[in-house]
């Protein structure tokens, strides 16, 4: 057996090396700088036989693009659960490089998945969307904030609509609170301005995938919502169970247990919160069509509120997904 295993540890300014042969002995460790010059240089400095492991922080992607092509394998690391393996009480840069490129050449790395470089584009969009949204979603809720200082309680749903500003304009607002309010719904249509070409970019990716097809056959997810869904799964197989999956929506509730003793809390949150946010807001417009999710929804709510109704249909929606990409079928309700 021959090949060489590198762990590297990336940082804002600096990356940390370790490499390792086959047997576990050190052969060089190193430092070097998280620019494309020196990374360029660590690269050209590697060869086929080489495997690489690093974390998934920062700019990652692009550093596992620029060594990728000179080394046999890149590795990017599950930082959870390598911390949960390799916890110690003095931590170094070179300890956490070793740990990585030890536990990649005994072949017991937990490994994240590797985003394709398509996917990437879109999901990036997806992101910057993501944030316009909740940047417009802020000035909106300024708007009524301001007016509610005022005594004045806005009906409109949507505080950018005619109707809203109708009632804005009717009601009495001192001079300063009416001029900021102004320059919010300036910013909102700005904002729109910005979020509408992303949209329909997001919305023309992906031409001629059938999981897409499928996703859409749910009531409540239209294009936009169906790419953001799958760019965010890419490949269901890489989810053994239906449980895992839901997880990876972060809509598993956290639950400890020792001896006796049981806690349940609030949900875990990790994996992809624009998948999260999907199914959430799906949930809330399949509830109006699907009596079973209705039934669910009515039940969860009725014991406790309506967050934690909205969240059990939502995972119900995560494992009804699951089932339709694993067996190729639309959902016939």
């Amino acid at each position: 057996m021959t090949g060489r295993f590198i762990g590297v540890d990336l940082h804002k300014r600096f990356c940390v090396f370790t490499e390792l042969d086959t047997m576990g002995n050190i052969l060089r460790r190193g430092k070097f700088g998280n620019n494309l010059e020196e990374v360029a240089n660590f690269a050209s400095s590697l060869s086929k036989d080489v495997e690489l492991a690093v974390e998934p922080v920062l700019n990652y992607l692009w550093f596992l693009d620029q060594v990728e092509p000179y080394v046999k394998a890149v590795h990017p690391t599950n930082p959870y659960k390598t911390r949960v393996i390799a916890e110690a009480k003095c931590k170094t840069d070179k300890y956490d490089s070793w740990v990585m490129a030890e536990l990649l050449r005994i072949n017991f790395l937990p490994e994240s998945y590797y985003i394709p470089q398509a996917i990437r584009i879109i999901r990036e969009l997806i992101r910057r969307r993501e944030y316009l949204v909740r940047l417009r979603a802020g000035f909106k809720s300024k708007i009524r904030d301001l007016a509610f200082k005022e005594g004045v309680i806005i009906k409109a749903k949507d505080i950018s609509s005619v109707k809203a500003k109708t009632e804005i304009a009717r009601n009495y607002l001192s001079p300063s609170t009416r001029q900021a309010i102004a320059q919010y719904q300036d910013l909102i249509s700005l904002f729109g301005e910005q979020i509408k070409p992303l949209e329909q970019r997001i919305e023309s990716s992906c031409q001629g995938i059938k999981e897409i097809d499928l996703l859409m056959s749910i009531k409540g997810i239209g294009r936009l919502r169906a790419v953001i869904i799958y760019a965010e799964i890419i490949d269901i197989n890489r989810f053994a169970t239906r449980k895992r999956f839901a997880s990876y929506a972060g809509l598993i509730p956290i639950f400890r247990e020792s001896g006796d003793k049981h806690y349940g809390g609030g949900l875990t949150k990790t994996g992809s919160k624009p998948l999260r946010t999907a199914l959430v807001e799906t949930a809330i417009f399949a509830v109006r069509h699907y009596p079973g999710l209705q039934r669910l929804h009515s039940r969860v709510r009725f014991r406790s509120c309506p967050q934690k109704a909205r969240i059990a249909v939502a995972r119900k929606l995560a494992i009804i997904i699951y089932a339709m990409l694993k067996k190729n079928t639309p959902f016939n309700g």
